[in-house]
């Protein structure tokens, strides 16, 4: 049985959606709809991102395109 990493860290999040760390950091800034989570104290806290959660995040931003019939 192969073990899937779960949780992924800011860089390994931002190359999973396809976009930068800093986008990603402003993203958690301005809170835009991509859940994370905040690890340990104020000090020495971990950002990390749930694979599942990236996945609801891209699923959310597909576009359907319907044509209508001629």
């Amino acid at each position: 049985m192969e073990c899937v990493k779960r949780y992924l860290s800011p860089k390994e999040a931002s190359q999973y959606v396809g976009v930068t760390e800093v986008t990603l950091q402003k993203w958690r800034t301005i809170g835009i709809n991509l859940e994370f989570c905040k690890l340990g104290d104020a000090h020495s806290s971990r950002i990390v991102y749930d694979i599942h959660d990236l996945d609801k995040y891209i699923a959310s931003k597909k576009v359907k395109i319907f044509r209508g019939l001629r």
